[in-house]
């Protein structure tokens, strides 16, 4: 016997069982009921398949139309054994109110905290609020014993909102504590500019000549790139450079801080080196778009 199967077997004897002698609440059960990434628990299952859930009683209270949204990758959740995969990864999703309109400083994965996303349900757009504090790592084998709820569907926008909300939890830009004590008003400066004059800026741009603690008698360079719409009228677009030109003034202010540059560029004229030169500025507070769903661009 090779040695892979050897210790396959040993961990999980089940999962060389045969799919058609396996027991439904058995792995295989996963797949047949159709389970995958951005499936939905239905708000009739939430509470079965939480029960018992590390951590599920500090959970948020749950409306009564709340579900699961489960983002574990496809390959992990039918995976044949549980002691390799025992868990799931979901968050919990509550729409809004039918009256309420998506808060734009929660929509395009901008907030780190919560997200205002769109899901299709009987080919009509519904606004859902998800909470960082809503995650939940539920035991996979309770999605065996129900199926996924198919009146709601994640569509490919809001699936790499998703995908960047979720990311953004772990990889968004930290600034070295010299930097922001340096900057502390200059910052009110941008968040000042940016709330006035941002709201067709895709996303802000910055490179710091150093992302380590510097001395005080070391400098601080940085560059901004405000990155727009392609289309963008010649009128939007000077009113960022000028409110980018304000933001550099006040950072040129700060002690042991210089600008080498600023400047606006269209999504079409950014190199792609400007991916790997310069990170996206931080701006969980701010909603740089008016329309929701407004899509802030990657941050890989």
């Amino acid at each position: 016997m090779p040695f892979l199967h050897l210790i396959r077997k040993l961990l999980c004897p089940k999962a060389t069982v045969a799919v058609e002698e396996q027991e439904p609440g058995e792995p295989a059960s996963i797949k047949q009921r159709g389970w995958r990434q951005w499936s939905f628990v239905s708000p009739r299952d939430v509470q079965s398949v939480l029960r018992g859930t590390p951590g599920g009683a500090g959970l948020p209270e749950l409306a009564k139309d709340a579900r699961l949204l489960v983002v574990s990758q496809s390959c992990d959740l039918v995976h044949d054994c549980y002691a390799s995969e025992p868990v799931a990864e979901a968050y919990l999703c509550e729409p809004l109110a039918p009256d309420a309109q998506p808060n734009g400083n929660h929509t395009a994965g901008k907030n780190p905290r919560e997200l205002h996303v769109s899901f299709a349900a009987d080919g009509a757009a519904h606004w859902y609020r998800i909470h960082s504090n809503g995650r939940v790592l539920l035991p996979r084998h309770a999605l065996a014993g129900v199926d996924p709820d198919p009146s709601l569907v994640v569509p490919d926008p809001s699936v790499r909102v998703l995908q960047r909300w979720i990311i953004n939890r772990v990889v968004r830009t930290a600034f070295p504590d010299a930097f922001n004590q340096r900057t502390r008003r200059a910052r009110g400066k941008l968040e000042d500019r940016l709330k006035k004059a941002g709201t067709h800026l895709l996303g802000l741009y910055v490179s710091v000549s150093s992302w380590e603690e510097l001395g005080d008698d070391e400098v601080y360079e940085i560059d901004f790139v405000g990155l727009v719409d392609e289309g963008l009228g010649e009128g939007e677009r000077q009113g960022l450079v000028k409110a980018l030109g304000d933001i550099a003034a006040a950072y040129e202010k700060s002690d042991g801080v210089s600008v080498l540059d600023y400047r606006v560029e269209g999504e079409d004229e950014a190199p792609m080196s400007l991916l790997r030169t310069h990170r996206l500025f931080p701006l969980d507070y701010l909603s740089l778009r008016d329309s929701p769903g407004g899509e802030l661009p990657s941050l890989s």
